[in-house]
């Protein structure tokens, strides 16, 4: 029993920061100009990322700079539990990944697909 509400404490001091990339010169950065804390915000970001799938391999036409990134966070305890940039599809879906350059070719980089309705919550999400 203690065990479930330790796992429920921590649930709930999680939080979505969303920001916008930039490239100011030799320095690149997220702009965080909002925190979420809701709840049901939280559960639906998640289930999202539940349900994402994987890409074996992107577009590389894809815009160099993604259009808007979050990070799941639990800042008690000095966590980030999610970090995905976000690319917007002109079909309505979105591609993300977890590190912000495309063609970065990083060994640890991974893509994930969404749907247009996923795409659509995650949108609602983030505005």
């Amino acid at each position: 029993m203690a065990v479930a509400i330790l796992l429920s404490a921590c649930t709930h001091n999680e939080v979505i920061r969303v920001g916008v990339p930039f490239t100011d010169g030799l320095t690149e950065g997220v702009h965080f100009h909002k925190d979420i804390s809701d709840r049901a915000s939280v559960v639906t970001l998640k289930t999202i990322l539940q349900n994402e799938t994987e890409l074996e391999s992107v577009d590389r036409r894809l815009s160099v700079e993604p259009q808007a990134v979050f990070t799941i966070d639990r800042p008690d305890d000095g966590v980030q539990e999610v970090r995905r940039f976000v690319w917007y599809r002109d079909n309505g879906r979105a591609i993300m990944s977890n590190e912000r350059n495309v063609l970065s070719h990083k060994e640890n980089q991974e893509f994930f697909r969404l749907t247009a309705q996923q795409t659509q919550d995650l949108k609602k999400i983030l505005q």
